[in-house]
Formats: structure tokens, sequence, C-alpha cells
């Protein structure tokens, strides 16, 4: 009966266009190595099309029952692992070094002839001999050589490790198998070995550095410090409380880096009457409206990307921010322009009459002609602005969030990625809350005599305003 369901399958799929450009019978590979101090790091992916994974179903599909389920997908994972890593061989200086596991995960996705496809991805580490901070290396992969299908293998350095004089180049061109080029299909990748050198230090003279196959040199990359937290293997107190600095720190210099409002804050605070409690509002909207959002497109990640995909919705959830912040600046635009034109419902003052003088207690206000108005900015900073303005800010999850909890959802430590995220969430609004500070205190200098008649800084909060509205079309225009 299996060979009759694999001959109706090659007679049905005739002439449809495989999602594998070698065919739907390709077994595939994907190896990348990243070198940092102390230790190297694979990840190994596997990738079967539709045919091989047709065969394994039958060893994975226990029960008889016709379907793969988690549970049988998770035992068998865990009973080819140990075999899988055994063809990977990997050595410094002659060193034969040991490849331990250190994460897992195997999935399922919809192929031709809505058969499935299976794909394994192994991530392995490998601890480089005490003191040594520069050698070679050399890698090797044994698994499925009998097999037809593209074998890819890439070498990343992370930052403070130069990689040389490797046979290697530093790029995938199929994002880890996700994306086969349809150019390369009568050359497909047959990379199994590989051989680099590596230092902490510069380069040695006449040494060739890494490339990419484009030929340009290949950049270090910066490991993402904010998942490395989920991946400690054993969790103390100790080192529980560090990673909640270190997640409070990356959070707030995550919001320090281009964009989260903080220029939108700082336009916002311009001209408003606001106080530290309003500061403080500020911050904690953010706080809770970016937690929030990490956990619900986690939620959107791992049980309705079939439905929704999480790369469409984040420039909708950035359009949406966007029109926040639009309706925030006109909004303020217009009442701040009529407050200082004198056509605002502040625009009113109160004159006394002593031998036909005339004066006012605001020093925004002035009298021509028997007629009284004002320049002072309206007091137009309403917790629903602060709200608006808060969830605008804290309405895009950052990417290195959405990794972290998915990371915890995986490793089963779900209340400590929580911590953590909430611990990255309050850092960054402690940095917006910190710029919003800074403006309320930073006005105090436009306090004295010689800029209460400055008509620049009657027309700050106007401008200040405009500003928003500004960042807010720019906001709406990238994201379309």
């Amino acid at each position: 009966m299996r060979v009759l369901s694999y001959i109706v399958f090659l007679l049905t799929t005739v002439g449809w266009v495989s999602a594998h450009p070698l065919g739907n019978f390709s077994v595939n590979q994907y190896t990348g190595i990243e070198v940092g101090k102390g230790e190297v790091r694979i990840r190994q992916v596997l990738d079967l099309a539709e045919i091989p994974t047709l065969q394994t179903t039958a060893d994975i599909d226990t029960d008889k029952d016709g379907r793969i389920s988690d549970s049988e997908l998770a035992a068998y994972m865990g009973r080819i692992t140990p075999e899988y890593v055994a063809n990977l061989s990997m050595s410094a200086g002659g060193v034969q070094l040991p490849l331990t596991v250190v994460g897992q995960t195997p999935q399922v996705r919809p192929g031709e002839g809505d058969l499935p496809i299976l794909t394994f991805r192994w991530e392995l580490s490998a601890a480089l001999p005490d003191g040594v901070e520069a050698g070679r290396i050399r890698f090797t992969n044994v698994n499925n050589s009998d097999r037809v299908g593209w074998d890819e293998i890439v070498v990343k350095p992370i930052s403070g490790i130069r990689i040389f004089d490797s046979t290697a180049f530093g790029n995938t061109i199929t994002d880890e198998l996700r994306v086969f080029p349809a150019d390369r299909i009568s050359s497909p990748l047959a990379e199994r070995t590989v051989e680099f050198s590596f230092t902490g230090g510069t380069l040695p003279a006449g040494t060739k550095p890494l490339r990419n196959r484009d030929g340009a040199v290949a950049e270090p990359m910066q490991r993402d410090r904010l998942t490395e937290l989920i991946k400690t293997p054993e969790i103390t107190p100790a080192i529980a409380f560090f990673a909640l600095l270190v997640a409070f720190g990356l959070g707030a210099m995550h919001a320090m880096s281009p964009g989260h409002g903080k220029a939108v804050v700082g336009a916002y605070l311009v001209g408003s009457k606001g106080t530290p409690k309003h500061a403080a509002f500020l911050g904690l909207t953010v706080t809770i409206t970016h937690t929030l959002g990490v956990f619900a497109l986690g939620f959107l990640t791992l049980f309705a990307s079939r439905f929704i995909l999480p790369e469409k919705l984040m420039p909708v959830l950035s359009f949406v921010s966007g029109l926040l912040v639009l309706y925030i600046g006109l909004t303020m635009f217009k009442t701040r322009l009529f407050a200082a034109l004198g056509w605002g419902r502040n625009a009113h003052a109160h004159s006394h009459g002593h031998f036909r003088e005339e004066h006012s207690h605001d020093e925004f206000t002035h009298t021509h002609d028997g007629h009284t108005h004002t320049h002072a900015p309206p007091d137009d900073l309403s917790w629903k602005s602060l709200v608006a303005l808060g969830v605008s800010g804290g309405l895009l999850p950052c990417p290195s969030a959405l990794v972290l909890m998915l990371s915890a959802i995986n490793l089963g430590r779900v209340g400590y990625g929580l911590v953590l995220t909430v611990a990255f969430s309050l850092g960054l609004a402690a940095t917006l809350t910190a710029v919003g500070l800074l403006f309320l205190y930073g006005g105090k200098i436009f306090d004295g005599e010689r800029f209460k008649e400055s008509r620049i800084l009657r027309a700050l909060p106007v401008f200040s305003a405009l500003v928003i509205a500004c960042l807010g079309a720019v906001i709406c225009y990238t994201s379309l």
C-alpha cells in the first residue's frame, strides 16, 4: 500500500511547481556556525520534502491513527537526535569537540498535494578548550550523504571574533532552507565540510577575511543579549536577579535607538502643563501596552499564524500607532494655534479699571484699544491624550522581546520569560519617562522674565504640536 501511495502521489503531482527546486524527493540540510568567545554554536536544520516525509510518517505515527501528533513528532525527534548529532563532527586544532544539544524543534507544514513537509531544527553547542582564543576549526556533516538535496554551510562570526581563510561563506541564500533559489536547480549547493580560522584579535598578515557569496567582507553579527537570558542552563536567584537587571538595561538602551516615541514625548510636553505624575503615567502606559503587545503577537505566532502572518500584522500596528500620533498632533495644533491667536476658549483674561488703567495678571495677556486677549498656551494635557500617546509608544512590540517570549514558551520557562519581558518593557518605559521629565524640568529655563514676552516662546507650543502631527504622518507613510 505504501508503494501504491507513492505512485499515486507522483502521478498527481506531475507538472506542479514544487516548493523544493530539487523535487519532492529531496532531503535538504543547513548548518549555521557561530564562533564566540569560549564556544562554538551550531544551528542545524533538516528539511524533508514530501516523499521523504511520507516515508518517515510510518515511523512517527506510532498509534497508527493516520496523523502526526505533537507528542509523536517530539518523541520521534528525540529518537533520531543522538544518531544525527553523532554524524556531525567538529574539531579545533585537531582536537575533537563534543557537541551538546541545547534545543530541538520539530515542525510540520503543508506541502504539495496537501502532503506534509517535516523540518527539524537543532541548537548545538561545543566548548572551546580553556584559553583558546584563536585556532582552526573543521566541521563535517555525513548525514543523508546518499540522498539528493541542498546542503548549505554558513559561518557567522560573533562581535569580537574575526573569521579568515574560510572555505565557507558568511551568508545564506536560502534563509535557512525557507526559500530556495529557482536558478540553482541544476547546480545545488553541496557543502558538507568546512574549514576556517578564527581569532579574537586582528587578522594575521596575508590572510583572507570571511566573505559573503557576493564577495563582500562578512561583518560580525551582534548577538541578541535579550534572548540569551532565557537560555541559561540553570536559573538561580542570583542569576535571575542579574537577568532582570540586564533585561531592564536592554529595554532602556533599546528605547534610545531611533523611534519609540522619544521625539513625540518631548514635543508633546513642550508647552503643556505637565507634571512628574503625568510622565510616570505615560511610562506605565507604555509598559502595559508593550508587554500585552508581545504576548498577543506571540500567541498569534504560535497558534494563528496560518490565518494572519505576524510580519503582515507589524506594518498594520505601525500604521495604527502613526494614526494615534497624527490625531494627537492635529488636535493639539488646532487648540494651541487658536489659543495663540486669541480664538480659543482659554483666550481670555480679566482687567481692572483704576483711573482708566488696564492690566493683566497673565504674562501672556495684552490689552489693545480696550480689548484684552491672551497668547498663553492652553492646558491641553489630558489623561486621554496621555493614554493615546503611551499606547502609540508601546503598540509595536520589539522583535527581541517577542523572540524572548517564544523561546521561553519553547523551553517551558513561561513564567521566567514573562518576568523578563516585563523588565524589558519597564526599561523601555523608564527611558521615555526620563525623556519626559527632562523636558518638564528643562522647561523651567523659560520661566524667567526675559522670556515672558518672547514670540518664539509663544510659538513653541504650536510648533511642537505641528512636529507631533508630522511625525505621525511619517510613521503612517513608512508603514504603508
